[in-house]
């Protein structure tokens, strides 16, 4: 359920959220809480411990004072009253196989920060606070490394100090229990207290959730979610319990009743539970016995933390200043950006303008170049003043970033105008132009635009347009002081103009309504420096106005999605000042002299860069509002404000290149086809369900009560009765239905290239499409991509080597089958899954494809996560090194076993080879699954590459989980002739050894087409049916018209359907096949223009002959 949909609910039925949160933030200190081992990151195991972090018998903790340090910095930091002037340790008693002693120490009756508060922005600029209940010094517990039957501890992280932050139940949104968790993170990254690092658990958040009625103080029975170490996961994770809750009380009318404590699965969505959750009577807390009570006031006094540098008070400057929220976090999501801002803005007191300016000028990763952030004040200031352009900035400071000793001063001295040389330029243009001198001393303040232009072509570019306009009308104030009086009182007019036009624009106005015969004589790619001289007319939309005084230079684009630079000047223009406020995507045409540029004014990003527009007229064809997102960020913005305004992300350059591309590759597979001689035939949308396959989505007709017409999952059985009736090469651009959940490459709708032909082999319908695909790449994608030539691998090939049956063949990393060899140990994570007829597999990485440096301990403990998240109790391993093998389970395994599998999988000083044990589904997919990781965190995957194959000889049956046999891909394909025999005849377990002759198109890890030869005889379709267990009269209920059909005379056929949407996501490099669709559904099938699914009437209801059950 979407967010949107989750709080109408919520709404709806008068409830609201309560939430609150436990974040665990992992102190920086060099030593530990209550020992002197090493508070640090390390690969090997147990080497930062000693009798204290163990929690050996009779020893003693020592507190670290540089813990308590840090804590008050952050108590600082939230506004802590400090009431607890003494602070006392505390016992929490818990058994759990991390916990070495059964207790760990904490705060529990005096914290050392009683109070708090955290202020925070939302991304519409609306702020909320968040009430802290304390902030308690805690240890950390030891982490566990699972294996199937064995747990193995790693005490390095034992006893590292931790903070844990508790609020009050006072969030009342989901979005905001992510927001706060944010800002906490940038707070103790601001304060240097800690890296905060999520990935390397560093900072995790507990966040417990519950429901309660509206103007209610009750706290009904929560669900806490634990060690959430992601911002989106906090988002999915609430979503999803809030659902659960939800749906109960709708169901039973009153609130869940137990209060529990669950985990979050990320790749299944869904929550888990873990245990009853424990109340505060379970830990049993008393009071430590063997460490001191500290008074802490002399410390908190001592330490002061400015409070202006941290992130609230950072974004109030910047969104007070006119700075988008979300654009204001920019700055606070680093440390080092913030406090560069608030230095440049102490000063400069402009945030607007200083946030501009860095953004434009350094990038994200630049601001530990700077070397001295006076100096960059400095160059700001200089900027501000106008005294140089933009274009001496960006080019100055980006020297400056890359040479310390660069001397920015010496370099605008030498490229900037001086004051005396304006003066003078000035002065000679004024005596040169009298008329216009004279016209300016009137009050046409309009005109000095035409001198600005003059001075410039005299001193060059070196100066501000802005500059030098106002020296032009300072030079003639003093000639006159009565043309100078005359001047300023045109200039107070203007301005009150101007203030007027500002109010103005707050409304849309009304404009008037234009309609031509013809709004343009040129598209914007049709122009080229043949066209300089010629008179053009231009229509298209705004993409930004830049202001530069008597000018103003429109970028404008148009359908092609090329951008051409249109010049306005006051002189021609006396609305300059209105046109300069017309907003991104308003509609224009313009009429004007295509230009040269000055070589100075090159925009070499642009095909036209070297031309521009002189314009004569421009026409105002539709205003625009304030856009909802910016045009060429479209691809970075919220997904769901994109689909909610699609007609503007269809404006995106990227966007409108993968539909366009679409449509290319769309009219090749036509025009191929049609060479081949294929007939294109449109076949029923509105037609009969199934029982097998897919979910269907069912259509009511008011003709026929209680009826239904379905809307095809594929066109498979209207293709084969057009094979029947003598259309020998058929294809379709065809449009299927499967009410499925979405995902990255699904959707409920989606695009098939459908074919059929008669008299065709297998290999032959191979040939066919191989020549297709090629084409395709070759002629509309060119040198974009590097591919290789097909290859053909056997279902049991793909399996035995790569586990999955559309492998990624882009890179190597071979899975082994080595049962054999491990078949006769006794460590049970091998043995069990054999002796259940498991298999054992593995997984050789070479030195080479770790980039010749050994992976990570952080690599191999996510590589773990995978492994049991797709079903294994965890991931054995064995490093190679130069006289010994490294590994945990050695020791269990034997050292012979050992050493056969590192002979068997030839592996090398610095291999690692990794295991998979488990039933053959399981440790395939498994196994599959670190493939898939490894590849990508290796970078083992060239991503120019496309890699095609045809996986053949697939198995006809497979077993259900009922233990019936079912088809793998559809129960209309032909067995293979080897195999005909069992088909018509075998049983048992002989049928899931029938092969059949069927065939899948794979590219870079993805399934995009699948196919087969179809079973033509009656007979052979019946047996299909008998082999799956279905009566006669059952298939008859299913597939009985093309078992009619059948028997009159149906000659050999075969097809395939390539999916049309995820081809052009691989192609077009996107991470879904949303990305190349123009109208698509959201991840949970909505479409979000339009609203659909809706409700319907009451009355179109029962129309339809259906009662919808609420």
């Amino acid at each position: 359920m979407e967010l949107k949909q989750l709080n109408e609910l919520i709404k709806k039925h008068d409830l609201e959220l309560v939430i609150g949160l436990e974040t665990h933030v992992r102190l920086n200190t060099k030593t530990k809480l209550f020992c002197s081992c090493a508070n640090e990151e390390t690969e090997e195991p147990n080497q930062h411990i000693c009798s204290v972090c163990t929690g050996q018998m009779g020893v003693l903790p020592s507190i670290n004072k540089e813990a308590i340090k840090k804590a008050i910095y952050f108590g600082k930091a939230v506004k802590s009253t400090f009431s607890n002037e003494v602070i006392s340790w505390d016992r929490k008693h818990y058994e759990y196989p991390d916990n070495p002693k059964n207790i760990q120490i904490t705060q529990f009756h005096n914290p050392v920060i009683p109070d708090g508060q955290v202020s925070c922005f939302r991304n519409d600029g609306s702020q909320f606070t968040v009430n802290l209940t304390q902030v308690h010094i805690e240890e950390d517990a030891a982490k566990l490394l699972h294996e199937k039957k064995v747990s193995l501890v790693d005490f390095n992280k034992a006893g590292v100090p931790l903070i844990e932050i508790v609020t009050e139940p006072c969030i009342r949104h989901i979005e905001d229990a992510s927001t706060y968790a944010q800002y906490i993170q940038r707070i103790v990254q601001n304060l240097k207290i800690s890296e905060a690092n999520l990935e390397k658990g560093e900072f995790k958040s507990d966040v417990s959730v519950s429901l309660r009625k509206k103007h209610s103080d009750h706290l009904n029975p929560r669900t806490e979610i634990k060690n959430l170490n992601s911002f989106k996961f906090m988002v999915d994770a609430l979503k999803e319990e809030i659902e659960k809750q939800l749906n109960y009380f709708i169901e039973h009318k009153e609130f869940r009743p137990t209060q529990t404590t669950v985990l979050w699965d990320a790749d299944l969505k869904q929550t888990k539970t873990m245990r009853t959750k424990e109340f505060e009577a379970d830990y049993r807390f008393i009071s430590e016995p063997d460490l001191p009570f500290v008074n802490i006031k002399q410390v908190v006094e001592s330490i002061d933390v400015d409070l202006s540098s941290l992130p609230f008070a950072v974004e109030s400057i910047l969104i007070k200043g006119g700075v988008l929220p979300q654009d204001a976090k920019f700055f606070t999501a680093d440390s080092l950006r913030s406090k560069t801002f608030v230095a440049i803005h102490n000063v400069i007191k402009d945030a607007s303008f200083v946030a501009k300016t860095l953004v434009n000028t350094i990038g994200a990763d630049q601001y530990e170049r700077i070397h001295n952030v006076t100096q960059l004040t400095e160059i700001f200031q200089l900027f501000k003043e106008e005294k140089i352009t933009s274009v001496l900035v960006q080019n100055g400071i980006r020297s400056y970033l890359k040479d310390s000793t660069f001397d920015y001063k010496k370099y605008f001295e030498q490229n900037s105008i001086s004051e005396d040389k304006i003066r003078q330029a000035v002065q000679k243009v004024i005596s040169n132009n009298e008329v216009i001198a004279n016209d300016i001393k009137a009050g046409n303040q309009g005109k000095a635009g035409i001198l600005v232009g003059k001075v410039i072509a005299i001193i060059g570019k070196g100066a501000s347009g802005k500059v030098i306009r106002q020296e032009i009308l300072n030079n003639l104030a003093r000639a006159s002081q009565v043309h100078g009086n005359k001047t300023n009182t045109k200039a107070k007019a203007t301005k009150n103009e101007k203030q007027k036009s500002k109010v103005e624009e707050e409304i849309l106005p009304q404009i008037p309504i234009v309609i031509k015969e013809e709004y343009r004589t040129h598209t914007i790619s049709q122009l080229s420096e043949k066209s300089i001289s010629a008179e053009v007319t231009l229509s298209g939309w705004v993409a930004s106005v830049r202001d530069h005084g008597e000018l103003i230079f429109i970028d404008l684009r148009d359908s092609s999605n090329q951008v051409f630079q249109v010049r306005l000047s006051r002189e021609t223009f006396p609305n300059l000042d209105e046109l300069v406020k017309l907003k991104p995507e308003t509609v224009i045409m313009v009429t004007g002299s295509v230009v040269q540029r000055n070589a100075d004014d090159y925009n070499s990003s642009l095909r036209t860069g070297t031309l521009e527009l002189e314009t004569a007229t421009l026409e105002i064809l539709n205003l625009s509002k304030t856009l909802p997102f910016e045009i060429k960020r479209a691809t970075k913005t919220n997904e769901n404000v994109r689909f909610q305004y699609k007609f503007l992300d269809h404006r995106n350059e990227d966007i409108r290149k993968a539909i366009v591309n679409r449509h290319k590759v769309i009219k090749l597979l036509r025009d191929i086809l049609d060479e081949e001689q294929f007939i294109e035939i449109e076949t029923p949308i509105l037609t009969a369900g199934t029982d097998e396959g897919a979910r269907e989505f069912i259509v009511p007709t008011r003709k026929q009560a209680g009826s239904f017409y379905t809307l095809p999952q594929a066109p498979q059985q209207f293709k084969q009765m057009l094979m029947v009736g003598g259309f020998e090469k058929y294809f379709q651009i065809a449009r299927c239905f499967r009410d499925e959940d979405s995902r990255g490459d699904r959707q409920p709708e989606f695009t098939q290239l459908d074919i059929e032909m008669a008299y065709a082999s297998m290999q032959q319908i191979i040939d066919l499409n191989t020549k297709m695909f090629n084409e395709v790449v070759r002629k509309i994608y060119g040198k974009k991509w590097i591919l290789h030539p097909f290859e053909v691998i056997t279902y049991k090939e793909a399996m035995d080597k790569y586990g999955c049956d559309r492998p990624d063949l882009r890179y190597g990393l071979q899975m082994q089958d080595i049962t054999d060899i491990v078949k006769d140990t006794t460590f049970q994570v091998f043995s069990k899954p054999i002796e259940e007829g498991g298999i054992v597999k593995c997984i050789k990485v070479s030195a080479k494809e770790q980039g010749n440096k050994r992976m990570s301990k952080g690599q191999i403990e996510n590589l773990t996560a995978i492994a049991q998240q797709n079903g294994l109790g965890g991931l054995a391993y064995i490093i190679v090194n130069e006289h010994d093998l490294q590994s945990p389970i050695i020791k269990f395994l034997g050292e012979e076993i050992a050493a056969n599998i590192i002979k068997a999988t030839a592996a090398q000083i610095g291999d690692i080879v990794f295991f998979s044990a488990a039933n053959y589904t399981i440790a395939n997919k498994a196994l599959d699954a670190i493939r898939q990781e490894m590849g990508r965190i290796l970078k083992l995957i060239n991503p120019k590459e496309l890699c095609p194959a045809w996986v053949v000889d697939f198995p006809m049956f497979e077993k259900t989980e009922e233990g019936r046999w079912t088809f793998t891909h559809n129960p209309f394909s032909m067995p293979a002739i080897y195999d005909l025999e069992k088909h018509m005849h075998g049983q048992g377990e002989v049928i899931g050894t029938i092969i059949a002759q069927q065939y899948d198109l794979i590219l870079n890890g993805f399934e995009i087409g699948g196919g087969s030869v179809r079973a033509h005889k009656a007979e052979i379709l019946e047996a299909t049916y008998k082999n799956m267990g279905y009566s006669k009269e059952e298939m008859m209920k299913s597939v009985g018209t093309m078992y009619k059909a059948f028997q009159y005379g149906a000659p050999p056929h075969g097809g395939i359907a390539w999916g049309v949407d995820r081809l052009m996501m691989i192609l077009e490099k996107k991470a879904s096949i949303r990305e190349v669709m123009a109208f698509p559904k959201t991840g949970t099938s909505e479409d979000l223009l339009f609203n659909a699914p809706s409700l319907l009437s009451d009355k179109k209801v029962e129309e339809m002959n259906v009662k919808i059950m609420r």
